[in-house]
């Protein structure tokens, strides 16, 4: 769609509570243009259900976005599981950390908040994949196995931290911020002969003393609030020990690609990375590039004892299964579960962007 559509639709601006609170001075100049040259009406939604109600009440306004990534992705989750996802393009206005809005950056959106608002008001629409589970969540940039939960204070008297009960970063928090440079961290890690791998900031933010952050609204629509019997079990295995998952033998994991074996249960997997592979790493930054690699995700699978990279290939769609697993998806903690099969939707959604860059 062309910007002169764009520009003089109605707007419902929904604000991350985070958002505001880590720099509200960019929420307001930025809420100041859009209201300037557009019917405005803002959101300030607190829980995932106020979320949810905000978005299927809109009407004809257009959804934008103001946070950080993991907001984004909790926006499109949501139009996706109220099949509005192809209704509109969606606005976003970044507001966050480098880390935390490096996703908005990769896909064109400028991070200044004059510019982004301007950019929503007259921009163009890009196109872009989606890559969609079983369960009906979403992902935007990409995931790794395993994942690690956010940290909290230890035990009294234990002197070490322990992955949080409540799995399940928040925006804007720490341990929320996400990867900076396309792949999850713990590709990068790999790749430049670091290790162990991480693939999140979780334990740096751990590292420097920071501690599980107060209860933000918008909790990750990957984690379901509720676990039965079983899913409880297999989150005691996980949360019991996250270091020995990145510093131990790997997991024993069945990993297909468009049907195509990569790894069976008879030897272990250190690691398994899937990006959207319109994202490409360029001199260490991701960056949006259209072609032909639109429509596939690029798949890492590391040994243990795997020199070089690991096995890397491109498929449509990934099914992973084992024992259980955990996985961290745009940043954002989920599982464990035994088996999930991620699918490429191509153009699946629309994002406003500058006119210059939109294709």
């Amino acid at each position: 769609m062309s910007s002169e559509h764009t520009a003089g639709q109605p707007l419902l601006v929904v604000i991350d509570p985070a958002a505001r609170r880590a720099d509200g001075e960019s929420v307001r100049i930025a809420g100041d243009v859009l209201r300037g040259a557009a019917a405005v009406k803002v959101a300030v939604p607190e829980t995932a259900a106020e979320l949810d109600r905000v978005l299927a009440h809109r009407g004809r306004k257009r959804p934008v976005v103001v946070g950080d990534d993991r907001a984004l992705q909790r926006v499109v989750q949501t139009l996706h599981r109220q099949r509005e996802l192809g209704a509109g393009a969606v606005g976003l206005i970044p507001v966050g950390g480098t880390p935390s809005t490096a996703l908005a950056r990769a896909l064109g959106v400028p991070t200044e908040p004059v510019a982004a608002a301007r950019a929503v008001l007259g921009g163009g629409e890009r196109s872009l994949d989606l890559l969609v589970d079983d369960s009906g969540g979403v992902v935007l940039g990409g995931l790794c196995i395993p994942g690690r939960p956010p940290l909290r204070p230890g035990v009294r008297g234990s002197g070490e931290n322990r992955p949080a009960a409540d799995a399940g970063p928040h925006p804007g928090a720490p341990g929320a911020d996400g990867p900076p440079d396309g792949w999850p961290t713990a590709v990068r890690a790999y790749e430049d002969g670091e290790g162990p791998p991480c693939c999140s900031l979780s334990a740096k933010s751990a590292a420097a003393g920071q501690t599980t952050p107060a209860k933000s609204g918008w909790r990750s629509l990957l984690v379901p609030a509720r676990l039965g019997r079983t899913a409880r079990s297999l989150a005691r295995a996980v949360l019991a020990g996250p270091a020995a998952a990145h510093d131990g033998p790997g997991q024993r994991l069945r990993i297909e690609a468009d049907g195509t074996l990569l790894a069976d249960t008879d030897r272990p997997v250190h690691l398994v990375a899937v990006r959207l592979a319109a994202l490409a790493a360029l001199h260490g930054e991701a960056v949006w590039r259209p072609g032909p690699a639109d429509g596939a995700v690029e798949v890492l699978v590391r040994s243990p004892s795997a020199a070089g990279h690991g096995l890397r290939v491109r498929a449509r769609t990934v099914t992973v299964s084992g024992r259980g697993f955990s996985y961290e998806a745009d940043s954002g903690f989920a599982g464990p579960v035994r088996f999930r099969t991620w699918t490429v939707r191509p153009a699946a959604w629309r994002l406003t962007v500058p006119s210059a860059r939109h294709s």
